[in-house]
């Protein structure tokens, strides 16, 4: 019994060592993190959302970014693109404050560092394509980092991570957003420097042990997994059939907004549950315009279904 017991103990502890706890979220917890409205609110309360992306082959990845979180219930969103991206991006909605972004990194990072003071999250990577101005700008910010305001960071932005992962060392509040190509290019990346004692048998937990507490994984799929060192949750439903481009856009977008609602709403673990909610809302969002539209489904529809869909499920 004695020897039983040792080795129960010791079972329990290699677990516990190669393992991230779950968490048990609930999907009507979402709208504990919903800000009340009421007439005391003024403009920007409700999140100031700023995304980084857009390119000249790229525009409609960061409008479906900043429309998913306006339309999610954001009062402001700023988008910081490139000059030939700005012009097309205006177009498509007045409801988005556009910035043509310097091509000298200089003037660009001083731009970027006086608006950032006045945002709540900052989402990169949506369009922004992998030029060398693309390259400067993903490595100064995740450096400087917001001053631990959320930086979700998604699309090239996670290209640029994968090549020098180092990068977010010691970073404060970062989630990530691969989906399956990028989380395993992200994964042999880091297995390949060789700095984690966990290697590629174990993703999660060397994931974890690379980037520390401070940075969530939102590994997409047919479930979307989110994990950190303080938590995992599995988003097991089923979206819509359809994959259609720029969903991920609308998902990015929507994180970026929860992960400050959360953060607002003093959620224990803000950053997962911030994810935990955009993964959620999007792939029932998904469902219900798949089941409107069927195969003919684009991004856009999901942005104009996003008001009923609201009031649906959470009003």
């Amino acid at each position: 019994m004695f020897w039983l017991k040792v080795k129960k103990n010791f079972l329990s502890k290699v677990l516990t060592r190669t393992m991230v706890s779950t968490v048990n979220y609930k999907p009507q917890m979402i709208k504990d993190i919903f800000p009340k409205l009421d007439h005391s609110r003024y403009k920007g309360q409700n999140g100031k959302i700023g995304v980084v992306g857009g390119s000249q082959e790229y525009t409609g990845a960061p409008y479906f970014a900043g429309m998913s979180a306006l339309r999610f219930g954001a009062d402001l969103v700023h988008i910081f693109c490139s000059q030939s991206a700005a012009t097309p991006i205006k177009c498509y909605s007045p409801e988005l404050i556009v910035h043509p972004m310097e091509s000298d990194p200089l003037k660009a990072d001083q731009v970027l560092e006086q608006w950032f003071e006045r945002l709540h999250t900052v989402l990169i990577g949506p369009g922004l394509g992998r030029s060398e101005q693309a390259v400067r700008l993903v490595n100064s910010i995740a450096q400087k980092g917001l001053g631990g305001k959320p930086l979700i960071i998604d699309a090239d932005g996670l290209f640029m991570v994968s090549e020098n992962p180092l990068l977010l060392v010691g970073a404060k509040n970062v989630t990530l957003t691969p989906n399956q190509v990028e989380y395993r290019r992200l994964c042999t990346a880091i297995a390949n420097l060789g700095t984690t004692k966990t290697g590629m048998d174990n993703p999660e937990l060397m994931l974890t042990e690379f980037f520390g507490s401070e940075v969530t994984l939102v590994k997409k799929g047919q479930s979307d997994v989110i994990f950190n060192k303080h938590g995992k949750i599995e988003v097991d439903i089923n979206g819509g059939l359809c994959r259609c481009g720029g969903q991920g856009d609308v998902l990015s977008g929507s994180i970026a907004l929860f992960t400050h609602w959360a953060q607002e709403a003093k959620h224990e673990n803000p950053a997962l549950f911030g994810a935990y909610a955009g993964c959620y809302v999007t792939k029932k969002l998904s469902e219900k315009v798949f089941n409107e539209m069927g195969r003919s489904m684009v991004a856009g529809d999901m942005i104009s279904a996003i008001p009923s869909f609201l009031k649906e499920s959470f009003y």
